[in-house]
């Protein structure tokens, strides 16, 4: 084999000099001579150790071997124990090394090397001391194809080492998943006896290696990884490595920081939940990851992502890992849930979506109590029965078609729904009418007022009223048994026989025509009629005689608000109290005198009042708050008494939408399971209204 790699380079140096002496027509040694000498009780022990070949003589003729790089020291080979021979070769100024490995073995003052592969080379000991070492290899020197002998002096030597390793500790994932807190590092293979490996942690915002503690320490050369399973719940993580040989330590790291923050948790598959009766069951697979913190499940209105509405409601968590059933003995009130389940970790993080496991599932689910409507257009309370109606667009995905229901909130029932749905948009709200004709449902369809029996919902008949030819609002007139009409212009009273409505009078109102919205009225009790327009700052009292003749008006300082599917605001009428209610400012005016009476500040939005007029009912969610995760908003109805000027708050199951007392005395809300700016508005496709008795603390 000739000699071993770094030796040739020494060897080099060599051959120059004796280039400058020597011909290539000189003898070769001869190979017959290579063992004669060898030192037959050299000892393997006195060949432990380190040494450097600091001499080279071929025929007699001795030349030293100069180092090549100062600050690194000589080449040098090392004997070992555990039968390794090493040899090492620096190869820059920087003092990186190259080396080669190989066992070897003493017989009888000869060194018999053997690589990996199994080829082997002799090296004879012709001088062995504590000291020092000689001893004869065979190399081709002239290049003739032959082997020469050279006899090379070694003496004991101890390498300046150097630190080539703590500079690789580094995180151990170079596609920085993040699933673990882990450290790698290239493995100490250098010419001292390796003792052990230390890994040291900080923590906090003053991280630093003076605060640093110990957590691991490691015998094994060739283990390279260290993982952090049980670190400290800390904003910041600081780690650092130190080497330690047989002759002290030998380097440290820089301290590389970790931000716990971003520990990526694998998320947990989901089964498919169960639905028995007014219960969800949930199961899930265990979290394996050493950071878990706890599970979470959570109910949405959306698959995922973001979007207008989009809401995720957290119902429970589970700190322990085997735990992984969960029953919901409380779903949500809207249709259809998504349940999602996430994993958290000690950090403050959680388990994203994943296409390797199932993490969500939509349910399957309707509370019976949720209408069918995704979107109400208008309603209309029965002051007399545990019923309101409904006019809105059915749930589901994209446009559906609009329907009318009696709902009854005692059964939670829908008892009737309409057999012919009005075929046209308005923007005038339904009303409940109760007349010698009986209890009808009424809705304005262009320049007719279609008629349904409120019980059955079954259509009766269209009415043309007798010269009008648009509508803007109407009602009906019980004292005088007479209906009013309004349109942009003017105010009529008209007769009604069945199916036909003739006229008895018209009056004009405003001179400013408004090119949007509605001019409303309320009939007042006592006769009277206010009409007004939420851009006009003042309102119309007209006077009708007991005919329904016009014979007089009046200006007041009272305004109609803008009441649609983005504003809530309205002109309430209590007639027990002779009250009207602007709800933008919260005034109180005299309905006889429309003199203002008092204001008050809560509720922010009133929806509505008590029978006898003492109490104001409402909630503080604003329909301009953004509709989000953060919002404000509470399930919440407030009640203001005039009486005592007191505010009472009481809880509610859902958002309340619209708050009234009914004719038992019993606060009653629609509600929305989810946040919603007002009722009329559509939140996802997702039927999500209920009526609830509000429970009065």
């Amino acid at each position: 084999m000739g000699l071993p790699k770094f030796s040739l380079r020494a060897w080099c140096i060599f051959v120059m000099f004796i280039a400058l002496g020597c011909s290539k027509d000189d003898d070769p040694a001869d190979p017959d001579n290579f063992y004669w000498g060898a030192v037959a009780n050299a000892s393997s022990a006195d060949l432990l150790g380190y040494w450097a070949i600091f001499e080279a003589e071929y025929e007699g003729t001795r030349v030293p071997i100069p180092i090549n790089y100062t600050d690194c020291g000589r080449d040098f080979f090392v004997y070992r124990d555990n039968g390794a021979y090493q040899e090492y070769l620096y190869t820059n100024s920087g003092c990186e090394t190259v080396s080669n490995q190989f066992q070897w073995e003493l017989n009888k003052g000869v060194v018999t090397l053997r690589t990996l592969s199994g080829s082997t080379d002799d090296l004879v000991i012709i001088k062995l001391s504590a000291n020092e070492l000689q001893f004869k290899a065979r190399v081709d020197i002239d290049e003739d194809g032959a082997l020469d002998v050279v006899v090379l002096i070694a003496k004991r030597y101890t390498p300046n080492e150097n630190d080539f390793y703590t500079q690789s500790f580094r995180y151990y994932d170079t596609d920085y998943n993040y699933k673990l807190i882990g450290y790698t590092w290239q493995p100490y293979d250098g010419f001292h006896t390796f003792e052990k490996y230390e890994i040291y942690r900080s923590q906090g915002d003053n991280c630093s290696k003076a605060n640093a503690e110990l957590v691991a320490t490691i015998t094994d050369v060739d283990k390279t990884e260290y993982f952090d399973l049980t670190p400290p719940i800390s904003n910041n993580l600081c780690y650092f490595l130190r080497i330690y040989t047989d002759q002290g330590l030998l380097g440290e790291s820089y301290l590389e920081t970790f931000d716990p923050f971003y520990l990526r948790i694998d998320p947990v598959n989901l089964n498919e939940p169960t639905v028995a009766g007014n219960t969800i069951s949930l199961s899930w697979a265990a979290s394996e990851s050493p950071y878990f913190s706890h599970y979470e499940i959570i109910v949405r209105n959306h698959e995922g992502g973001s979007g207008y509405g989009y809401q995720d409601i957290p119902v429970a968590t589970i700190t322990d890992r085997e735990t992984t059933e969960w029953v919901d003995d409380n779903p949500p009130y809207f249709e259809n849930p998504f349940y999602h389940i996430r994993v958290h970790t000690l950090f403050g993080n959680y388990s994203e979506y994943s296409t390797d496991v199932t993490t969500f599932w939509q349910v399957p689910f309707k509370r019976p109590q949720i209408l069918s409507l995704k979107q109400i257009k208008f309603y209309a309370i029965d002051p007399s029965e545990p019923v309101v109606y409904f006019w809105g667009q059915e749930s589901g995905e994209g446009l559906q078609p609009y329907t009318m229901l009696r709902v009854n909130y005692d059964t939670q029932q829908t008892e009737a729904v309409a057999d012919i749905s009005p075929p046209s948009d308005t923007n005038v709200p339904i009303k409940l009418i109760v007349s010698p004709n009986g209890k009808e449902l009424v809705v304005h369809q262009g320049v007719e007022l279609h008629f349904y029996d409120a019980t059955t919902m079954q259509f009766k008949y269209a009415v043309d009223p007798e010269g009008v030819f648009s509508i803007q609002d109407f009602n009906y007139d019980s004292l005088r048994d007479i209906w009013v009409i309004s349109d942009g212009d003017d105010i009529f009273t008209l007769q009604r026989d069945n199916a036909n409505m003739s006229l008895i009078d018209t009056t004009p109102h405003f001179v400013e025509h408004q090119g949007s919205g509605r001019y409303e009225f309320i009939i007042l009790k006592n006769g009277q009629i206010i009409l007004g327009h939420y851009n006009e700052a003042t309102s119309f009292v007209f006077d009708l005689d007991a005919n329904g003749n016009f014979i007089g008006s009046q200006s007041v300082n009272i305004q109609f608000r803008n009441n649609n599917q983005y504003k809530t605001e309205q002109l309430l009428y209590n007639a027990s109290m002779d009250l009207l209610v602007d709800t933008e400012p919260n005034r109180l005016y005299s309905s006889t005198t429309f003199q203002n009476l008092s204001s008050f500040e809560k509720p922010n939005f009133p929806t509505g009042m008590s029978v006898d007029g003492t109490k104001i009912f409402g909630t503080d969610n604003d329909y301009n708050w953004n509709i989000d995760d953060d919002s404000p908003h509470k399930k919440e109805a407030i009640i203001f008494d005039r009486n005592t000027l007191g505010i009472t708050k009481a809880e509610t199951l859902g958002y309340p939408q619209i708050l009234f007392e009914n004719f038992r005395g019993e606060v009653i809300s629609i509600s929305s399971g989810l946040k919603k700016e007002t009722l009329y508005r559509n939140v996802n496709d997702t039927a999500d209204i209920f009526i609830e008795k509000v429970q009065m603390p």
